[in-house]
């Protein structure tokens, strides 16, 4: 099993590589173990009716009295609305300033126009390219490895910044458009002009493991619009190569979009309840599995850790509840409310708290999460949850421990 183990660990180093650093670099700081589990689309804000004049008054003096300059009407404006989720008490309700924003709504697309390189920022603060990917944009036009992004079309970075959100947004863009990086390498600084094109974010890995070849593993990081069908076509890949068992890996899932959860239940589910979401009023909303999924009947195993979250908790809960898989690991996160994602006037966003979420069997998630079915300590230097899930597949179904 150790090689398995080795094979499965750098095959999990590369995915995680891959999802940080698609396009271009990291998932822009906004942390999916928040709990970002739903996106509306059509709600509207209504105008608010309470009187801010205390705000306004407070403004005025700030103006009329603050030693040094102050900072731009948006950044103060900016500076309110984090104020104003902040007095709810709420982590998981929070305002998002447009930059930020942008990037949250096409990570969660799964796609956008990008360069397809991947950043990271160093301790001085320089963003740095780690990694140019195969095909891409990036490469096509010469960006390697180990450049420094000194301006974005002639917008020099602010090393200073608490993020990389503003150079992430700029170097963003719409697909068949040009972006320009000013870029140090070495001693020398080049510019180099890139046509953006549509960059994919994969939220799903999959490969046969190789101690028992007829068992597929799967891994979801997170659940974008693209997940079932990425799932779907893993199950069908991995079928085709031979796997009659499957594990499904929601370790360090921070959740995602909820309807995704639940399509990805539908593809091992026939139907059936996958939650329950409950609102202030106690109203309960009944979240059902499609019909006719392509991996209904296959033995799965589920593993779960403390940062398996939201999401990928009411993923693992329903088919806990409803027998359908075996959960191996740890004790979950245990973050079960609900977020509305509202988009404001200025391309900022909010995070709202609304509801929360309960598994099939109505147990609650929030502050809970879930008990696995078989308890797993982590191992350092091994895999020992995906050892304990490959044996456990294995004794229950001799067969699958067979090579073809």
């Amino acid at each position: 099993m150790e090689h398995n183990e080795t094979t499965i660990c750098v095959w999990k180093n590369i995915a995680k590589a891959i999802v940080q650093g698609v396009a271009i670099g990291a998932f822009a700081g906004i942390a999916f173990a928040a709990g970002f589990l739903y996106r509306d689309r059509t709600l509207t804000t209504p105008t608010a009716q309470t009187s801010f004049a205390l705000i306004q008054e407070a403004d005025e003096l700030l103006a009329n009295h603050f030693l040094y300059d102050l900072p731009e009407d948006s950044v103060r404006v900016h500076g309110a609305a984090q104020g104003l989720a902040a007095s709810l008490n709420d982590p998981y309700t929070f305002f998002i300033e447009p930059r930020a924003a942008e990037i949250d709504s096409t990570n969660l697309a799964g796609k956008f126009g990008g360069i397809g390189a991947e950043i990271a920022q160093d301790e001085q603060g320089q963003l740095v390219i780690t990694r140019v990917y195969r095909d891409s944009p990036a490469e096509q036009a010469g960006v390697q490895a180990n450049d420094i992004i000194m301006a974005v079309d002639d917008m020099a970075v602010d090393e200073a910044a608490p993020n990389m959100d503003e150079t992430l947004a700029a170097i963003r863009g719409e697909i068949g458009t040009p972006v320009v990086l000013t870029l140090r390498r070495r001693d020398t600084t080049i510019d180099i002009k890139i046509i953006r094109a549509e960059i994919l974010i994969p939220s799903t890995f999959w490969q046969l493991t190789e101690t028992a070849p007829q068992i597929g593993y799967i891994q979801i990081v997170r659940f974008t619009e693209r997940s079932p069908e990425e799932v779907s076509q893993a199950i069908k890949e991995l079928r085709a190569q031979g796997a009659k068992s499957y594990i499904l890996d929601l370790r360090n899932n921070g959740g995602g979009l909820v309807d995704s959860a639940v399509e990805v239940a539908g593809v091992f589910l026939e139907g059936g309840v996958i939650l329950y979401e409950r609102n202030r009023l106690a109203e309960e909303k009944v979240f059902n599995a499609s019909r006719g999924g392509v991996a209904i009947e296959e033995p799965l195993v589920i593993l779960v850790n403390a940062n398996t979250a939201s999401a990928s908790e009411i993923l693992a809960g329903a088919f806990q509840d409803r027998e359908r898989a075996t959960l191996v690991g740890q004790q979950t996160f245990g973050k079960g409310s609900v977020q509305l994602i509202l988009a404001l006037s200025d391309g900022s966003s909010l995070h709202v708290t609304t509801a929360e979420w309960y598994t099939p069997d109505h147990h609650r998630i929030e502050e809970e999460g879930l008990t696995p079915d078989i308890m797993i300590q982590p191992v350092e230097g091994s895999d020992a949850e995906l050892t304990a899930a490959v044996e456990l597949l294995s004794a229950n179904h001799p067969a699958v421990s067979d090579n073809p």
